[in-house]
């Protein structure tokens, strides 16, 4: 294998089969890894190329006219292909067209050997966030000047695929040999390549490329990770914090000349530090560009290198406490002249346990996705520091095998772990106590708290950013939950069909043993014990669902039906035998419980056992612990439900799987909050961009369980220039909202978007507060618009990511993004990508949601009123997050329009207009706002 040719076709369409045809041929030849001839041509595919084919390649009809046709330039192409390896991007898309041409024409089809970069840059590149041919190129810093271009793809694939075989050419011996038989399953030929190099590297000797960046332990190759260290910095810390301020701005002003603090940011660095020299809590609301993170983190650091307590910073999405770590901290280690002693801890799930992969590795799968990940993990092994699973880019499928390596509690060895000097999770708890500054989450925050502080470092100083969120976790970690997909996959942990279960797996090394064990009768009655229990699982949560849809409503923006529930329910025929199937099941688990007990005990006192059995008893005493918090979990959310808590089961109806989530949360949860969390606090300091409500925090106040006479509560309005930034519009013929049918609202939301969408030409975000308002009008959008070259994207249709759909939107020119819930904050898509925001309807929670419902009765039995006191507090916070994604910099410009007359026409409308930054708010029909809008956008 040392000829390739690198080939891309730009075509009719997707499918060959169906009559599309090649319009374009880039072709770049590899000889002994140079590149040494490059072909181009246009085709003339004697049919007319669609308007959006031609927008996308900028290849019009005139083009291609007076081109070659395809049977003209066939004996060219194959005279090149001859003897060498087909390589694409995609390569089955290719290749198809490729087939398709040459049989058409009485050519024998090609049979040689292909490579598609596709799969081989999903495992040589496993840290990369996308792998289509701009992603990659913009990643390894190759010039792809025209993409959609056959010339300029195929150059832009042939440079990857030269980049990945060096890096092929660098990986460790080890993990070549490894990966040559991971990659058997793989589509393309990538297993050949491989052990073509393999065997090239053997011939010449080069069996160790790894160096002292790469340590060989027990067959697998590692980064080698220096042993954690503290350099403690005490020079400065002298000075008072004003002086140290300004000494950081002299500092920030020789590297970056134009530098000077924001008023704002500035402030905010002395309420903080002020915050924590006085023993109290302050909550900060700072807007869209104040530089919080800085404001924070700053003031943070210094406290804690002045009096040696630690401060905790937490935030609610992983996303932003990465951007902290890797992009702000950097940044301050230059500032305080020394490595900043701060720590990333996430929740143990994040991290790789290497003793489950280990063991994973000797497993036999066919299931590609499975393969994938495990060759992906290998190459990441020997690059990665922390083994944290957010650096590396699994499959769908790998996020089920990631759940068999990951690091938990249950199954861990601790220190009797051949691999415990070298746990990622260990390490990074280790680097936690030692550091000054540790960065964590919401969720993680109260898992320590739940698990009586064992996680964290002791600490008294703590920063809540994403505050918003902060309640909202607080109740889920103070609640309950359990799905029939934990259930099911706690049994296939057990037992698979595969065979991988940790039975399966001790029932394969019983049998290898020269002497019969005294537990091998209980494990095979045990295996079927579990197959029975298999169908009383099942019958179980059918039972629930099928109770539960009958009367469920659509209460969830992922479009889940909701169903309310309480001890008083289960009386009912149907939910009488869901209860009485619950009740069998635990009984059921409590019995299983007992038979894998005895196993244990019976292989655990044998004291001949190779080793191979500690690890796989471990498993098995974590799975029974895992069986005994289901069993505890279905007793507390179906068979003892408590009065003080909020019991509901979500259903998806999506699939043919009839998964049913359970949910135990408590009505109020600002009491626990204040109780175990602020009290025993010596200063939290909670930010966000929304935390007040009309200007006042009593909301925000009242949700966290504090008062206002002992907090600080400040406000630092946004630096940007709303009034010139954002044209803010309100359509006044939109329909009313009834109750009942939405038709109407729909239809004229459908018409309202084309006339939208031709005046802003794409580049709109369209917000949702109902996933089943979004298919309604996904489908006729589409039909409108992609015949006049514009992409519409779905939330739930084209993709169920957000990071893919964003990178999608802001790659694709003329594009419309329809998003649902987490599209309202944490999406960041500055400059003219994002020109329109479109809000459908004002973001209040369905009144019929059981939180809703149940705090809602709560309040009225407190003699509050729910609309104003949560409700509209909620939507208001809600709709400012939405609000916040139009202008992300001083720079963007573009248009909100709002299509809810509530905002203008009822009373509480008041409420969100007051709540946002200084903006005069249009309202007038469509007609009359369209040139308006033309107008703004120039």
């Amino acid at each position: 294998m040392n000829k390739f040719l690198v080939v891309d076709f730009e075509t009719t369409g997707n499918k060959s089969k169906d009559g599309d045809r090649i319009i374009q041929i880039g072709a770049v030849l590899i000889e002994n890894r140079e590149i040494i001839s490059q072909f181009s041509t246009l085709i003339n595919p004697g049919i007319p190329i669609p308007a959006f084919i031609q927008q996308l390649t900028q290849i019009n009809d005139q083009m291609v006219e007076e081109a070659p046709v395809i049977e003209e330039v066939l004996p060219e192409l194959l005279k090149i292909l001859d003897g060498s390896v087909f390589v694409a991007h995609n390569v089955f898309f290719d290749l198809g067209f490729l087939q398709h041409a040459l049989a058409d024409h009485g050519y024998l089809t090609y049979s040689g050997p292909i490579i598609d970069t596709v799969e081989l840059s999903r495992l040589l590149l496993p840290n990369q966030s996308g792998y289509k041919l701009s992603d990659l190129s913009t990643e390894l810093d190759i010039e792809h000047e025209t993409p959609h271009q056959a010339d300029s793809d195929a150059m832009a694939t042939a440079h990857i695929f030269l980049s990945l075989l060096d890096k092929l050419d660098r990986l460790p011996y080890l993990v070549l040999q490894r990966l040559t038989d991971l990659t058997k399953g793989f589509s393309s030929d990538v297993p050949e390549l491989l052990g073509h190099i393999e065997h090239r590297r053997l011939l010449e000797g080069r069996l160790e490329e790894e160096g002292q960046e790469i340590e060989t332990y027990r067959q697998l190759a590692l980064r080698n990770r220096n042993p954690f260290h503290v350099d403690r910095y005490e020079a400065g810390l002298t000075y008072e914090y004003e002086e140290f301020l300004q000494l950081l701005q002299n500092k920030l002003q020789e590297e970056f000349e134009q530098f000077e603090w924001r008023v704002a940011q500035q402030e905010m660095m002395v309420q903080v530090f002020h915050a924590f020299s006085q023993s109290r809590h302050a909550l900060i609301e700072a807007g869209t560009g104040t530089g919080k993170s800085l404001a924070y983190l700053i003031p943070s650091l210094y406290w804690a290198k002045k009096t040696g307590d630690k401060v905790v910073v937490s935030t609610h999405t992983i996303q932003l406490q990465e951007q902290l770590y890797t992009r702000d901290l950097p940044l301050l280690q230059k500032l305080f002249n020394s490595d900043v002693d701060a720590a990333l801890l996430k929740g143990r799930n994040n991290y790789l346990c290497l003793r489950k992969y280990e063991h994973s590795l000797n497993e036999i799968t066919d299931n590609f996705d499975v393969q994938l990940s495990k060759g992906q993990i290998l190459i990441w092994l020997t690059e990665t520091e922390t083994g944290d699973v957010e650096e590396i880019n699994l499959p769908p499928g790998g996020q089920i095998y990631w759940r068999q390596v990951q690091s938990d509690t249950h199954s861990c060895l601790n220190n009797q772990c051949p691999w415990f000097s070298r746990c990622y999770y260990f390490s990074a708890r280790r680097k936690a106590q030692e550091a000054d500054l540790i960065i964590t989450n919401h969720s993680l925050l109260f898992t320590d708290m739940k698990a009586e502080q064992r996680l964290l470092p002791n600490y008294n100083y703590a920063v809540i950013d994403e505050a918003h969120h902060f309640e909202d976790v607080a109740s889920h970690h103070l609640g309950l939950s359990l799905s029939s997909l934990q259930v099911e996959n706690f049994l296939s942990e057990l037992s698979s069909e595969r065979g991988t279960g940790i039975l399966d797996k001790l029932e394969k090394e019983l049998s290898m043993l020269a002497q019969p064990s005294n537990v091998e009768e209980e494990l095979k009655a045990c295996l079927t014990q579990l197959l029975d229990g298999k169908d009383y699982v099942r019958d179980w949560y059918t039972r629930l669902y099928n109770w539960g849809v009958r009367t469920a409503k659509e209460g969830t923006e992922a479009g889940r039906l909701v169903k309310r529930f309480s001890a008083t329910d289960w009386s009912e025929k149907m939910a009488l035998g869901a209860h009485k199937a619950a009740t069998y099941v635990t009984e059921w688990i409590r019995s299983l419980e007992q038979s894998l007990d005895r196993i244990y005990i019976g292989l655990h006192d044998n004291k001949e056992l190779p080793f191979v059995f500690r690890g796989l008893l471990t498993d098995l005493h974590g799975s029974i612990r895992a069986g005994v918090g289901i069993r505890q979990l279905i007793q507390n959310l179906i068979l003892q439900p408590e009065e003080e808590h909020i019991h509901w089961m979500e259903l998806d109806t999506r699939t043919n799987r009839k998964t049913v989530f359970l949910y135990r949360v408590p009505i109020d949860v600002a009491p626990l909050l204040n109780e175990q969390f602020f009290s025993r606090k010596e200063s939290v300091v909670l930010t966000s961009a929304t935390l007040s409500v009309n200007q006042s925090f009593s909301y925000s106040l009242k949700r966290m369980g504090l008062e206002e006479t002992e907090v600080s509560t400040i406000q630092h309005a946004s630096p940007f220039d709303y009034r010139s930034q954002t044209l803010f519009c309100v359509p006044s013929d939109v329909p009313a909202l009834k109750s009942g049918s939405d038709r109407e609202f729909v239809q004229h939301l459908i018409e309202s978007l084309v006339k939208l969408a031709r005046v802003t030409e794409g580049r709109m975000l369209v917000l949702f507060t109902s996933y089943q308002m979004l298919r309604q009008v996904y489908e006729p959008l589409k039909e409108i618009l992609t015949a006049e070259g514009l992409t519409i994207l779905g939330h739930g249709m084209d993709s169920s990511s957000r990071s893919k759909l964003t990178r999608l939107f802001k790659q694709t020119p003329r594009c419309i993004l329809l998003g649902t819930s987490s599209f309202w904050e944490g999406v960041d898509i500055p400059g003219e990508a994002l020109s329109c925001l479109a809000i459908v309807r004002l973001p209040f929670w369905p009144p019929n949601h059981p939180v809703v419902e149940a705090r809602s009765e709560y309040i009225k039995s407190n003699r509050g009123n729910p609309f104003m006191d949560l409700s509209v507090p909620q939507a208001v916070i809600r709709f400012k997050q939405g609000f916040g994604r139009l202008v992300r910099t001083a720079r963007d410009k573009g248009v909100v329009i709002v299509f809810d007359k509530r905002i203008v026409e009822a009373r509480y409308g008041q409420y969100f207009v007051k709540s946002l930054p200084e903006t005069p708010l249009h309202f007038r029909s469509l007609d009359d706002l369209l040139p308006m809008i033309d107008e703004w956008l120039g």
